[in-house]
């Protein structure tokens, strides 16, 4: 939760009228928020993941086109 969140949410926690609607409605508002940072990241980890799992597949390729480049230059 951010401190701005944080000061909203006990700024209507401590107020003397009843603002339970108001304070339910920011909690699932961060949540919310919270949730779409969490698949951001998952994104990020799942992309990181596939390319540490086929890194060597990679690797190689890219070994591969640079010897062509290589034989091509040295052929010249």
């Amino acid at each position: 939760m951010s401190i701005e969140a944080l000061k909203e949410y006990i700024r209507l926690f401590d107020a003397q009228e009843d603002n339970t609607a108001q304070q339910f409605k920011l909690l699932n508002e961060q949540i919310a928020i919270m949730e779409e940072k969490r698949d951001d990241l998952q994104t990020a980890i799942d992309h990181l993941r596939w390319k540490v799992d086929h890194y060597e597949d990679h690797m190689a390729v890219t070994e591969e086109e640079l010897r062509a480049v290589e034989k091509n230059r040295a052929d010249q």
